[in-house]
């Protein structure tokens, strides 16, 4: 299986509201965002699900991948920032039966998957910055610990 950990392109710092939530890409992020379409749609590994978080930075990241990929949009609320690593790796999971899925979520979440994947529950995590891709492949059925880190890609 093939994933690609996404993390939101570069936000806004506050939003009208005021909740962390609510934060919508800056204009470099709508570029990382097309970016990584771009970039996905080249890939051997295309991905036949592309999941997002709720909150708009993530959506907003996730939106040119799916118009390149022609998919519908496909929300996860176990995705948003405000949840748990055990909760995105239920996501995964349940994306056991594809062959290549996207996530687009937040940090320190996608930070934290990616080590998981590739060096288990008790690593510290390595860096996952703004509009980065991290490609890792996992063979075999076990996510914990299985998965080698292929690829991180980012615009620059």
């Amino acid at each position: 299986m093939d994933i690609y950990v996404i993390r939101h392109g570069k936000a806004e710092e506050d939003s009208n509201s005021g909740l962390d939530r609510d934060r919508v890409l800056r204009p470099k992020g709508h570029r990382q965002a097309q970016w990584l379409a771009e970039t996905i749609v080249k890939r051997d590994a295309k991905p036949e699900l592309v999941l997002s978080s709720p909150y708009p930075r993530a959506r907003e990241t996730a939106e040119p991948i799916w118009e390149a990929l022609g998919m519908e949009a496909q929300i996860d609320d176990r995705l948003g920032a405000d949840r748990s690593l055990s909760d995105m790796m239920d996501v995964l999971n349940d994306a056991k039966g594809s062959g290549c899925v996207a996530v687009v979520s937040h940090n320190p979440n996608c930070a934290r998957i990616v080590s998981t994947l590739c060096n288990g529950l008790m690593t510290m995590p390595g860096a996952h910055r703004t509009g980065e891709l991290a490609h890792v492949r996992v063979e075999g059925s076990e996510l914990v610990g299985g998965g080698e880190l292929l690829d991180r890609l980012r615009m620059e």
